[in-house]
């Protein structure tokens, strides 16, 4: 399974959308040179929501937190605080697909009685999804992150169905997913070639892995917060993901040939956790917050909040340096950032 792009931490995520993504079809993106950023989608300095059927240019978004270009031309994002899941169709026109905009509660459901095809899109209420990644089959799994579940959407017809999660909490490792599984806060999900599915858990400190059997176990964190293992079975380590009762998104992981990209936010680190092993590392970062270092090896950088990553097509591991309102990126073949 490859993404074409996705979220990077917003405000970065449209700069390294375009910069990653085919081109830009239109005003002011129309021939627009490779590594240059433009406004693809939203009013600079405005928040808020007012209404579809406008192009991407004129609609007014909130915080988008994540973007999917899909095979048919068409691209999907989460308006996060509209608690949406919106689509753009290939003449800019933006659609929203799931959700409800609700200022005071936006809601978690319906669930119970669901059957197999789900429910319409427009049924749901979503309380601020994170991410979206595209599934094997075509069709779109979103990271539900303030209703703690994995929902998917079917891109032909925008029904919409839980993949697993209930109520916050902790539940599920050596079961199915779809039965027992308790999250708090996923904020991340990635797929390896074999079909895999692996969930940052933020408010768990974690990561998780649901098997192709539906299994899902722990592969890494002991649910402490804090920051150790390097060197050792990812499953002792410690990660540092935003906890609380209001915390912001945290984390992000990606996997590319065998290993996890972890990105470490509060540790200012990321790490890389080798499947095939079990063991994790530090890959970028001293710990130190800051910004430096461009130009040697990422292990001896500063970062400040890593968050989204993404492999861009020239190669390089992109992420949004957050706290310094950057993009990086590392060189895989040398280690450079």
């Amino acid at each position: 399974m490859t993404r074409t792009t996705r979220r990077l931490a917003a405000p970065l995520m449209i700069t390294l959308t375009l910069a990653l993504a085919a081109g830009c079809d239109s005003d002011p993106c129309e021939g627009l040179e490779s590594g240059h950023a433009c406004t693809w989608l939203g009013l600079k300095g405005e928040e808020g929501f007012n209404g579809d059927g406008l192009h991407r240019s004129e609609t007014i978004v909130s915080q988008p937190q994540d973007l999917l270009f899909m095979p048919d031309g068409t691209a999907w994002f989460t308006d996060f605080n509209n608690f949406l899941i919106r689509r753009v169709h290939p003449d800019g026109a933006v659609e929203s697909m799931v959700g409800s905009v609700d200022p005071v509660f936006p809601g978690d459901g319906p669930f119970g009685g669901l059957p197999p095809s789900g429910a319409p899109g427009s049924d749901w209420l979503l309380n601020h999804p994170t991410n979206l990644v595209l599934q094997p089959d075509g069709s779109l799994l979103v990271v539900a992150w303030h209703n703690h579940k994995l929902l998917t959407v079917n891109p032909d017809d925008g029904y919409v169905n839980v993949v697993c999660g209930g109520g916050a909490g902790f539940d599920g490792d050596g079961e199915l997913a779809a039965e027992t599984a308790l999250f708090k806060q996923l904020n991340d999900a990635t797929f390896d070639g074999a079909g895999n599915l692996y969930i940052l858990d933020q408010q768990n400190e974690r990561v998780r892995r649901i098997d192709t059997a539906g299994i899902i176990t722990t592969i890494a964190g002991t649910g402490e917060v804090g920051y150790s293992g390097d060197g050792g079975p990812a499953i002792d380590a410690q990660f540092s993901w935003a906890k609380g009762s209001n915390p912001n998104p945290s984390g992000g992981i990606l996997h590319h040939e065998g290993v996890l990209y972890v990105s470490d936010t509060e540790a200012n680190v990321i790490r890389v956790i080798d499947l095939a092993t079990g063991l994790i590392d530090a890959f970028a970062g001293t710990g130190e917050k800051g910004f430096a270092g461009d130009g040697g090896p990422a292990l001896t950088a500063k970062l400040s909040a890593p968050r989204d990553l993404e492999r861009g097509p020239d190669g390089p591991l992109y992420f949004a340096d957050t706290d310094t309102g950057a993009v990086r990126a590392i060189n895989l073949d040398t280690g450079d950032i």
